[in-house]
């Protein structure tokens, strides 16, 4: 018997992926997936809208019929590049020494979830980073414990109202009337920092085809967010016009570089693409691939330096955009000053290993839907 039974969709830069998503001994299990790729987003914007709704239903269609369920609500994962993140310390006193409940947690973020009645961005999400109470008592667990006043630094995630209004029209379109809305990175980041000291924050950096995204968890909030549009894509299209070949050829030579390799100077990587060897430079295309690399942890580095709270902050990396090179964290290392780590799918050494995201939403998506 499945309990509680979800449908979550995972909206990445090139694939959309559908999870039905069940409680079983007390955590959240990805039980049946389904997916299609897509022309994906850049700059906050879809590049194809039109095919939005064909891809949907599809999706939709090939899951009821795999479930067996007719589908009559959806949680859609908003990736960084549709969201902000505002965060606000909020205070409040009590006449009288007073017993916290979940109650005056709830009427605190809901009062001040105000920003101006801004048409374009609406909140998703809310969490904390930290509650303090009297005597400058730090805590995550404020409920029970007495004080005269509660202060919360608070994380809000506000997405685009044009994102969210497109994907619920899209949905509405084909009998799905029902759809709620949670943050991808918030999901993901939740997931990566369940095991590390709550109070220390981690970044995760999530480089996907076309879009990467940077956010810095703590507490049980997002403490950053922020997002470029660049990823996995832009070194095949980097191999494709240096080497000369089409997209196509370079995606599976991308495939097969090792940045730790040293190469005599007439060695090459070689792969089979619709039956013929096609050649590429090891060195050429290691230079090729580690100025894309750099290129994109120069950013990473640039927003992680936009408060000095992070100087020395632990970055994960996730997403399929670079993860897969052997060598990478090296050179973000270099580049940004700061220890990286691998971020995968915990027991999974499939080719899905690094798609934290899809894991993220389904974690989140039973804990706030």
């Amino acid at each position: 018997m499945l309990n509680n039974l979800k449908y979550v969709l995972d909206i990445g830069s090139s694939t959309l992926r559908l999870l039905a998503v069940a409680k079983y001994a007390g955590k959240s299990r990805i039980i049946a997936e389904e997916d299609a790729l897509y022309d994906g987003y850049m700059d906050g914007e879809f590049l194809s809208i039109d095919e939005l709704s064909q891809i949907f239903s599809q999706l939709i269609d090939r899951m009821q019929l795999k479930m067996r369920k007719n589908i009559r609500s959806i949680v859609v994962g908003v990736p960084s590049e549709f969201c902000v993140c505002v965060c606000k310390r909020i205070s409040r006193k009590f006449v009288d020494l007073h017993k916290i409940s979940n109650f005056d947690l709830l009427d605190l973020y809901e009062n001040n979830a105000d920003f101006g009645d801004s048409e374009e961005y609406s909140v998703i999400n809310y969490s904390p980073m930290q509650f303090t109470l009297d005597d400058n008592l730090k805590t995550m667990s404020p409920v029970g414990k007495r004080s005269t006043s509660l202060v919360v630094d608070a994380s809000f995630i506000l997405a685009k109202q044009s994102f969210l209004k497109l994907i619920d029209e899209k949905f509405k379109n084909i009998g799905i009337l029902n759809v709620d809305f949670i943050s991808a990175a918030l999901g993901q980041a939740m997931n990566c920092a369940k095991d590390n000291d709550i109070t220390k924050p981690v970044a995760i950096v999530d480089v996907g085809h076309i879009s990467t995204s940077v956010c810095v968890y703590k507490g049980e909030g997002l403490a950053l967010l922020s997002s470029f549009s660049m990823g996995g894509g832009h070194i095949s299209s980097d191999i494709m016009q240096v080497l000369g070949m089409n997209f196509k050829d370079a995606e599976l030579v991308k495939r097969k570089v090792i940045l730790t390799i040293e190469s005599e100077k007439n060695e090459n990587y070689e792969v089979v693409s619709k039956g013929n060897l096609v050649k590429a430079p090891i060195n050429i295309t290691n230079q090729i691939v580690k100025s894309r690399i750099e290129m994109i942890a120069k950013i990473i580095g640039d927003v992680l330096s936009i408060d000095k709270v992070f100087k020395d902050i632990d970055v994960y990396l996730t997403g399929d955009g670079i993860s897969n090179f052997k060598g990478v964290k090296n050179i973000l290392k270099d580049m940004t000053g700061l220890n990286v780590y691998e971020y995968k799918n915990p027991f999974d050494n499939s080719k899905d290993k690094y798609q934290t995201s899809k894991t993220g939403l389904a974690s989140l998506a039973e804990i706030v839907v």
